[in-house]
């Protein structure tokens, strides 16, 4: 998400240019009319949605990234109050956000332009609602296997979930709940008494969750960016070959199944390049393969670098359109 993120803002894909038609246009422009109110006034309103669209899609990443990064060093520390302070905005909030965007554009930009107190309005983040945006971004993005409406909004939102982490949202952010599934305990304030030691919350799914929503947040980049510029589908195939396969590899069950096209497509370049021998990849390795594109010979253990990004740019392979 990071390396996607600093693409974009290395090529400055947020931009937009149009040219001005006459002595007019200049003159407005020169008279300090906010750029946003010229696109509008000049019947330009495609333009205005991709301007405003595009910056929302980089500030909104940066945020999102930013408050992640934070909440995962929180949690590796033990801090476990304040990890899931951090968590609550990019998962409840930018989420959201970014769903609408990437389900709905033109009706997100609308109501940005005419009433973005809205955004998250009480009734938008009803059950029923949320769902509904949730599922209208899973139908836009490519390869979602592994996600749905619900249980996204089930592990981020029901607060009912026991599993899920809408209830840690509300203890971390609150001293004190009164809902009957997060009720305070008697004599106890939220966390604050909490052992740090304790590993429930290492043990109970939390990593495997942040990294379904992570997934999800990622594809959805993905599909937003892809709409600024005009990405190759043979990038997009890389960028989510390295999320999708380092998931399934993780937290999926059986023989991942992009293990088995790598070893399948590319079984001809994987030789170790000092004994010569066959080398697989396998799903104890997968997740470092697809990240660093390094692979280790079994039989004389030496390291190996892969270019995966580079070969998957060299074929036609369609793996995320079913």
């Amino acid at each position: 998400m990071l390396q996607l993120l600093l693409k974009m803002e290395a090529d400055k894909a947020a931009s937009v240019s149009f040219p001005l038609e006459n002595e007019a246009e200049h003159e407005l422009l020169a008279e300090g009319l906010h750029p946003l109110d010229f696109l509008e006034q000049t019947g330009r309103g495609d333009v205005e949605r991709r301007a405003v669209i595009n910056h929302l899609g980089i500030a909104l990443y940066a945020d999102i990234l930013h408050f992640v990064y934070e909440g995962l060093r929180a949690l590796e520390k033990r801090k476990f109050s304040v990890a899931f302070s951090l968590f609550r905005k990019p998962f409840k909030e930018g989420m959201l956000v970014a769903a609408q965007v990437c389900g709905d554009e033109l009706a997100f930009f609308e109501k940005m332009k005419f009433d973005a107190k809205s955004i998250l309005s009480r009734q938008d983040v009803q059950k029923e609602n949320v769902i509904d945006v949730l599922n209208k971004a899973v139908l836009k993005c490519r390869g979602p296997k592994y996600i749905s409406g619900e249980s996204i909004y089930s592990i981020t939102f029901d607060r009912g979930h026991q599993l899920g982490l809408a209830g840690l949202f509300d203890k971390a952010t609150h001293l004190v709940t009164d809902y009957s599934k997060i009720r305070t305990e008697n004599y106890n304030m939220n966390f604050i008494f909490k052992n740090p030691n304790d590993n429930d919350i290492y043990i109970g799914g939390t990593y495997e969750i942040l990294a379904k929503l992570l997934l999800f947040l990622n594809l959805m980049q993905i599909e937003i960016y892809g709409r600024m510029a005009q990405t190759s589908k043979k990038y997009q195939n890389w960028m989510m070959f390295t999320s999708l396969g380092s998931f399934e590899a993780i937290f999926g069950s059986g023989s991942p199944r992009l293990c088995r096209i790598i070893n399948r497509n590319f079984g001809e370049f994987l030789k170790c390049t000092v004994c010569e021998a066959s080398m697989k990849v396998r799903k104890k390795d997968a997740a470092r393969f697809y990240i660093t594109e390094n692979i280790d010979c079994d039989f004389c253990n030496t390291r190996q670098n892969f270019p995966l990004e580079w070969i998957l740019s060299k074929m036609n392979l369609d793996l995320f359109d079913e």
